[in-house]
């Protein structure tokens, strides 16, 4: 075809395979009349446009090779139309998408969601024909939760709208690649434009259920295009007779899973914690980015066979063939990561191949994701098993001096030659360069709007533990990637060239940024979705916390410049009530079974795709606009340390805490049109300013798993997880809430704690709600003890705990509460709780809710025990 790599060309070709489908929904003629001639040359008319397409937007270096691939994918000529024509039918999962939009539709012309094609826990989606993606360009500053599909002339608006906006951009694209530059430069920059206009716009609706995105559908047709190039002619063609039933190996899925993580976030000391833990955190994401597209160069594979990464996870597509340079490419990544991590982290990278069979819609696909899962657990317990004889030697070296506590790290233990000392005075602190260097990216990233990725060269490292370990830039420029991130200076963006040797990927971090962004011959633009919440620390903020007789005098002296990232210490004493840190960690139910199993028979590589997509726009995307909209309300009292794949980890003042992760689980049920089956479970943790950051964050966890290890009823039906830890209980969502706008009444906790707190603005004393804590605690005890000597039930089925003395004085302090308020209906309450002695630990954990929302300033001393 070209010069140029044919696997590259063909993976724009496949990119752009289907391209005028979208065309034709926005009502384009393109240039040429579809009568009998073009039906014959191109069999449908969105096969035509899409050719159109090619000729008119693609740039000139490479317009050629790809008009045919584009063009005659349903009326194939050569071997490569034939390779984007096979592409496409493993894509989607059938053996022929003979569907052209233009004639009867039986489907709205909106992407209904994934979510609705997903059987989980016995549970399907309860409305599928009320859930449909809006038709819009991605945009996380807009409500886009699925919702009934628009109008036929709505939706045709919306599409010729998008289409002029999708076409201008193109347009930019075609010129400034017009000489050339970097292939890669400009399909990472067609995907990312792709992904924006893209998302939501189905695949096809004519007969076949919109549930699989053009742009999910295009990129994977990209990446099996990619992967096809190597197979010879005959095979193609054998292949496209009767995929059903071959046998021979297709493709190979890669898998990438990154251990040790827990560890090396949280495991150092408060020390610089604050912007030194959210620096962490991102590397990580930037080392599993780093390590795909080092796989992918070394294996000479475009951007487009990324399946997904995320979660200290990656998935790729490559060739059957390639499972011969796993060893090599394994081997090369343990040497980087031992040689500067020094084994605290590791990666277990496996592959398993794919039949040709394994595409088409059934059971195939998902059984091989559950092998290559089975692999790589089994690569994670033998870490280093690749590594040389002399080298596994030298791991059981000692290393360091062992004892010079003047070269040892006060933020990760870690013995270095070339520590620092931070800070001044007796605050001045020594740190090892890896540590200063995370504290410097996490720092950096409060105001960042853009992260710019230079792919370069790979340096070779050798393992040579004698030598100190480099920081997080070592370990990315191991790999072939320099990554930094740039804020605005003065006003302005100011981005550096790319050299010829490399090319950039400049991707904004906001929505608004995006249209600052301009491509280069040899840079891609782009969209990065990354919860980036962090709460800066102000100059009137400070000023007031100096003067605040109630801080204390070390967190004064240790207090940053304005204009920084607020300290833990600051957090908890903006907290209302008691002064604590709330520490949330959360993440999506069975995320395995619902991957492996979720979507049952319909399961094909761009349903999974799409799957992917979108929980990760939920973690990566949505999250922060929740976060960023509650801090633009309550003030900046949240700090995002991580959130991505499924799952999050947030810190910051208590009670913004617990709301946040209210609000993330309602969101979820509003973003996956309210599908019973997927759910998610947290546990929260109140600790004090100075706690151990590790301590903190396995408490945490303790938390979360302790709700998914809940087991509960709803009505006839046994129900597990689906549950929130706090405050040492754990509790089903539905009991707990999850109304952001909630109001007082009696039915979750949350509403009993906006109950009790009105109770007491209007004039209950605060020892009754002492009295029912009291009463509670005594309910703890004996269910506990009841718990443990697993008796039996009595009086309907209901634990015998639900009676005794506690019973009776909560009733009898309610009843005194009565007297003290008029207008807040405790009576009411009274009575619904003697109907239903069920209720007692959803008031107890609401006065305890109370409790410490409620604690004066000036008892915050008294209040130190500590609070679980």
């Amino acid at each position: 075809m070209s010069a140029t790599p044919s696997q590259h060309l063909l993976a724009l070709a496949g990119l752009l395979h289907d391209i005028g489908k979208f065309a034709l929904r926005a009502g384009v003629s393109g240039n040429r009349m579809w009568d009998a001639e073009a039906r014959r040359e191109f069999g449908y008319k969105h096969a035509m446009l899409s050719a159109w397409f090619a000729e008119t937007f693609v740039p000139e270096p490479w317009r050629k090779a790809v008009i045919g691939p584009v063009g005659n994918h349903h009326r194939p000529q050569t071997r490569e139309d034939r390779i984007v024509q096979l592409a496409d039918h493993l894509s989607a999962g059938e053996r022929a998408t003979n569907s052209d939009d233009e004639s009867r539709k039986t489907h709205p012309m909106q992407l209904r969601s994934i979510f609705t094609r997903v059987r989980l826990d016995g549970e399907e989606h309860p409305n599928p024909e009320g859930a449909y993606w809006p038709l819009q360009p991605l945009d996380l500053t807009s409500e886009f939760f699925p919702a009934e599909p628009l109008p036929t002339s709505e939706a045709e608006r919306r599409y010729e709208t998008m289409w002029e906006e999708f076409e201008r951009e193109a347009a930019t694209l075609r010129e400034t690649f017009a000489e050339g530059g970097s292939l890669d430069a400009y399909i990472e920059s067609l995907q990312a434009l792709l992904m924006r206009y893209l998302w939501a716009v189905p695949s096809a609706y004519y007969k076949s259920i919109p549930d699989i995105s053009l742009y999910d559908h295009s990129r994977m047709t990209g990446a099996l295009a990619a992967v096809l190039a190597h197979a010879d002619d005959a095979r193609i063609r054998e292949w496209l007779n009767a995929p059903e039933t071959v046998d021979d190996e297709a493709a190979l899925l890669i898998g990438g899973d990154i251990s040790g993580v827990q560890d090396f976030i949280y495991t150092i000391t408060a020390r610089g914690a604050t912007p030194g833990l959210r620096g962490r955190s991102f590397y990580l994401q930037l080392l599993g980015e780093a390590l795909a597209r080092f796989i992918l160069r070394e294996l000479d594979l475009p951007i487009t066979n990324i399946i997904y990464v995320g979660g200290g996870n990656f998935y790729l597509l490559a060739r059957p063939t390639d499972a011969e340079q796993i060893p090599r490419l394994r081997q090369a990544i343990t040497r980087t990561l031992l040689q500067h991590h020094r084994g605290a982290l590791d990666v277990a990278v496996e592959g398993y191949p794919l039949r040709v069979r394994d595409f088409i819609a059934g059971p195939h696909l998902s059984a091989a994701w559950g092998h290559l899962h089975e692999r790589l657990q089994r690569a994670k317990r033998r870490r280093f098993a690749h590594l040389s004889t002399a080298e596994v030697a030298d791991l059981f070296q000692p290393l360091g001096h062992g004892g010079n506590e003047e070269t040892v790290c006060a933020v990760c233990g870690e013995e270095h030659p070339n520590v620092k000392k931070d800070g001044s005075g007796d605050s001045a602190v020594t740190k090892c360069p890896a540590c200063l260097a995370f504290e410097d990216l996490g720092d950096n990233l409060r105001r960042a709007e853009v992260l710019l990725l230079t792919v370069q060269p790979a340096t070779d490292t050798s393992l040579n533990l004698a030598e100190p370990a480099g920081t997080w830039k070592d370990v990315l420029g191991a790999f072939g990637l320099q990554a930094s991130v740039l804020a605005r200076q003065n006003g302005a963006l100011s981005l550096p060239a790319p050299t010829n040797e490399t090319y950039q990927v400049a991707l904004a971090l906001k929505d608004a940024t995006l249209t600052d962004l301009t491509p280069h011959p040899r840079r891609a633009v782009g969209r990065r979705l990354l919860v980036n919440t962090t709460p800066i620390l102000t100059a009137a903020e400070r000023q007031a916390l100096e003067a605040d007789a109630s801080f204390p005098d070390d967190e004064k002296r240790g207090l940053p410049p304005a204009d920084r990232v607020k300290p833990f210490s600051v957090l908890a004493h903006q907290a209302r009530g008691i002064k604590r840190l709330g520490v949330l960690r959360m993440d999506v139910d069975n995320l395995g079974t619902l991957f492996r199993e979720g979507l049952g028979n319909a399961a094909t590589l761009s349903r999974v795709a799409g799957l992917s997509f979108a929980v990760s726009l939920y973690f990566e995307g949505w999250v922060g606009t929740i976060a960023e909209r509650m801090q633009a309300q309550f003030g900046d009292r949240l700090y995002a340390i991580y959130s991505g794949g499924d799952d999050l980890f947030f810190v910051g003042a208590w009670d913004a805490v617990v709301e946040l992760a209210i609000r993330v689980r309602a969101d979820l049920t509003a973003y996956t049109g309210g599908h019973p089956g997927i759910h998610a479970s947290g546990g929260m943790v109140l600790v004090p300013r100075k706690y151990p950051l590790y301590q903190a964050a396995e408490e945490a966890g303790a938390a979360e798993e302790a709700a998914k290890r809940l087991r509960w009823t709803d009505g006839t039906h046994p129900r597990q997880k689906n549950a929130f830890c706090f405050l040492g209980e754990a509790l089903p969502w539905s009991t707990f809430g999850t109304d952001p706008q909630c109001q007082p009444g009696f039915q979750t906790v949350h509403q009993l704690m906006h109950f009790l707190e009105d109770a007491l603005q209007k004039g209950a004393p605060k020892s009754l709600v002492r009295r029912l804590i009291e009463s509670y605690m005594l309910y703890m005890e004996a269910r506990q003890a009841w718990q443990r000597s697993q008796s039996t039930t009595a009086r309907n089925g209901l634990p015998q705990t639900l009676w005794g003395p506690w019973t009776w004085r909560m009733v009898y302090t309610l009843k005194r509460m009565e007297k003290h308020v008029s207008g807040a209906n405790v009576e009411q309450l009274r009575r619904t709780f003697q109907a239903d002695y069920s209720l007692t630990s959803r008031i107890g954990l609401a006065a305890r809710w109370v409790d410490i929302l409620r604690v004066e300033k000036q008892n915050n001393q008294a209040e130190a025990k500590e609070v679980s």
